[in-house]
């Protein structure tokens, strides 16, 4: 399996597959797509999605729990994301569109599904938005997000109804923890985040399989109102768990360790066929 090319968007990259040749020495070496198989060899598979500017380098502590879990783990590059020149970066990123980014992912699942006869699905952020929305389409056995990118900052609001028609990009400051991700936000991708959100936000209803959804009361990017959204919309089985010593990049940050493994737990309890309680 080689790169796809979704609608009008830039190719993603699958965990199933080496990097095509003409991309390599172009994507981040720690950030490039992985395939994690469990040494005993597993009959199930959970898809790790990354969040906006980022790439599968956030997602991996939880690839790594499932894998000790018996699970193989397998981590996407969404399309615009993971270039290492930043010439590469804006001309890819403002070129992400929400159509090309369902896309991807559906097609990645697909391939999933040939060769497990579990599929679990885990995001963070935009990557939780997208996780959701495949939940409510029914393509997964269960679902786990972190910070789910449901609703925006005011402010990326507000600059998105000014400016989204734009390809403009705006510098962002390093975060303080090992994760690389891209130092600009662009309008363009911004709309395609905010089509993202709306999309999975209006279909919650529609999901009824298990999810694990975690969240911080500390996080300034997605507001922790979508965990109250989720709780009155999921039609499955829903937990929430917090973790207040966290901010927005849980998977990397203080708790990181332990919201891994509460993931790799849930997982495990589903693919057993344990019912949660709510």
């Amino acid at each position: 399996m080689s790169f796809k090319q979704p609608v009008q968007s830039p190719p993603y990259f699958s965990g199933f597959a080496p990097l095509p040749e003409e991309f390599r020495g172009k994507i981040w070496e720690r950030g490039a797509p992985f395939w994690f198989r469990s040494e005993s060899g597993s009959d199930g598979v959970i898809l790790c999605l990354h969040g906006f500017t980022a790439s599968p380098f956030e997602v991996r502590p939880v690839a790594e729990a499932v894998r000790r879990r018996g699970f193989d783990g397998a981590g996407t590059l969404l399309p615009g994301h993971g270039y290492a020149k930043l010439t590469d970066q804006k001309l890819f990123f403002p070129r992400m569109t929400a159509a090309g980014m369902l896309e991807a992912v559906r097609s990645e699942i697909a391939e999933a599904r040939s060769r497990y006869n579990f599929v679990g699905l885990f995001g963070h952020s935009m990557g939780g938005a997208i996780a959701l929305q495949m939940a409510a389409e029914g393509r997964v056995d269960a679902c786990a997000v972190t910070a789910p990118a449901l609703k925006l900052p005011p402010r990326a609001v507000f600059l998105l109804a000014l400016l989204g028609r734009f390809n403009i990009s705006l510098n962002t400051k390093p975060q303080r923890f090992d994760n690389p991700i891209y130092l600009f936000e662009n309008t363009r991708a911004g709309v395609a985040l905010q089509q993202l959100a709306r999309t999975a936000r209006q279909h919650l209803s529609q999901i009824t399989c298990p999810v694990f959804a975690v969240h911080s009361h500390r996080d300034r990017l997605v507001d922790p109102v979508v965990m109250d959204w989720m709780r009155s919309r999921v039609s499955g089985e829903l937990k929430v768990r917090w973790f207040d010593q966290s901010s927005h990049v849980m998977t990397l940050d203080v708790n990181g360790p332990e919201i891994a493994e509460a993931i790799g737990d849930f997982f495990v309890r589903v693919g057993a066929g344990d019912r949660l309680s709510v």
